[in-house]
């Protein structure tokens, strides 16, 4: 490896620890920043849009565990004005989309329905609508497994791992 590489690479990688805010990892509802206030319709969307990503089962699902709030935090945080823009005027997109496709809004379909709703607007040609949905993804997926209940119940995190235990008889 040449040493402008390894340079470049150390440098691209401390500016993605530091890009990345510290509640993104191991982050609690409480511990978000007040994301941007939406539209109650738009606010319900969103909501039920993820809820159709990560539902719950016998594990909470993404809205139990406020990954919604997470989303939007995510957004106004790490997006410039413009992306934001266009990021909050494609959930209105997302009812218009399933209007066109099958009659009525996104909330009123049934649940295998809006799961092969949200495939086709990922394999839809019209770019702002696939952009805005696969940001809604990744960061839906990002803080699923992020969340507090997931990093200490599924993927076995504890806070101060190798505990010390003072005086213990050793057996001979």
């Amino acid at each position: 490896m040449k040493r402008r590489d390894l340079l470049k690479n150390l440098t691209l990688g401390t500016a993605a620890m530091v890009a990345i805010p510290a509640w993104a990892k191991n982050w609690s509802a409480n511990d978000l920043p007040m994301g941007k206030v939406l539209a109650p319709a738009d606010e319900a969307l969103l909501t039920d849009i993820i809820d159709t990503l990560i539902p719950k089962t016998d594990t909470p699902g993404a809205i139990e565990l406020g990954v919604e709030k997470y989303v939007k935090a995510m957004v106004d945080t790490m997006h410039t004005a413009e992306e934001q823009k266009a990021f909050y005027a494609g959930i209105p997109s997302v009812d218009a989309f399933a209007k066109r496709k099958y009659g009525s809004a996104f909330s009123s379909l049934s649940a295998n329905q809006k799961v092969e709703c949200l495939g086709m607007i990922e394999r839809n040609e019209d770019t702002t609508l696939q952009k805005f949905f696969k940001t809604l993804k990744n960061y839906s997926i990002q803080g699923y497994t992020g969340s507090e209940w997931y990093m200490t119940e599924k993927a076995g995190y504890e806070y101060a791992p190798g505990y010390g235990f003072a005086c213990v008889d050793v057996e001979q």
